[in-house]
């Protein structure tokens, strides 16, 4: 979710804003955290836990992709990854550019009992280690908005994609999530009058014209409810003809 060491503080630090981590660490005080990761980790598992497990749900039923290779783009912490991996047969590699989010994915995943699935790397989403035409299926949850080149990181998406592969890549909660757990998580951010920096904001039409400008030409873009920062882009890789 953030870049690499000097890049990586930035993208934490970031990461903290928009979720409103930086405010709701009240709720974390009397834990000890060692880094940043560890406090994202202790959020996602805590304030944010519904929304990895619904999501997962909606991305299963939505593609029906069950089997082949995930990547989970920005993986964090490997919440995402392990509650897909839970509920399909997918091969998932959970990719980040933060080695300490990488680390406690590695123990989240081991803790899952889940490492013959999902498999944590380090590295960057705009340069990823995996040849062409790779991945059945590539998510993304809260990352692509910290990407420095935009453009270069749907290319990567779209690189990696195997022909008639679906990438599923955004922001927010998901549709899948329940209205109580909805509200309760918007409560927390409203009541803190926290959003998402200005800068870091992209709208329909920005995303459109990033997409096209990284070859993808083909694509839906939804949002979420009652999430200002939801915004989901969704397209497949087409067979050659």
């Amino acid at each position: 979710m953030s870049p690499l060491r000097g890049k990586k503080a930035f993208g934490l630090k970031l990461s903290l804003i928009i979720f409103g981590f930086l405010s709701v660490f009240a709720f974390s005080q009397h834990q000890e955290f060692k880094n940043d990761a560890e406090r994202l980790d202790w959020i996602a598992r805590t304030i944010f836990k519904p929304v990895y497990s619904y999501l997962a749900i909606q991305i299963k039923e939505d593609f029906n992709i069950t089997r082949g290779v995930c990547v989970d783009i920005g993986g964090g912490t490997g919440n995402l990854a392990i509650e897909l991996a839970r509920i399909t047969d997918l091969k998932i590699y959970s990719l980040d550019i933060d080695s300490e989010a990488t680390a406690i994915a590695k123990k989240n995943i081991e803790a899952s009992s889940l490492g013959g699935s999902v498999i944590a790397i380090t590295a960057d989403a705009q340069s990823m280690p995996f040849p062409d035409n790779f991945a059945d299926l590539v998510v993304s949850r809260a990352s692509f908005i910290f990407w420095k080149d935009k453009i270069k990181g749907f290319k990567e998406a779209a690189r990696i994609l195997k022909p008639g592969g679906v990438a599923f890549i955004g922001t927010g909660f998901g549709n899948r999530l329940p209205p109580s757990d909805r509200d309760r998580i918007q409560t927390i951010l409203s009541e803190k009058d926290i959003g998402p920096p200005a800068e870091l904001l992209v709208g329909i039409e920005e995303v459109s014209s990033i997409l096209r400008k990284a070859g993808v030409h083909e694509f839906n873009i939804s949002s979420d409810d009652k999430c200002i920062c939801g915004l989901w882009v969704e397209f497949r890789k087409r067979h050659p003809r």
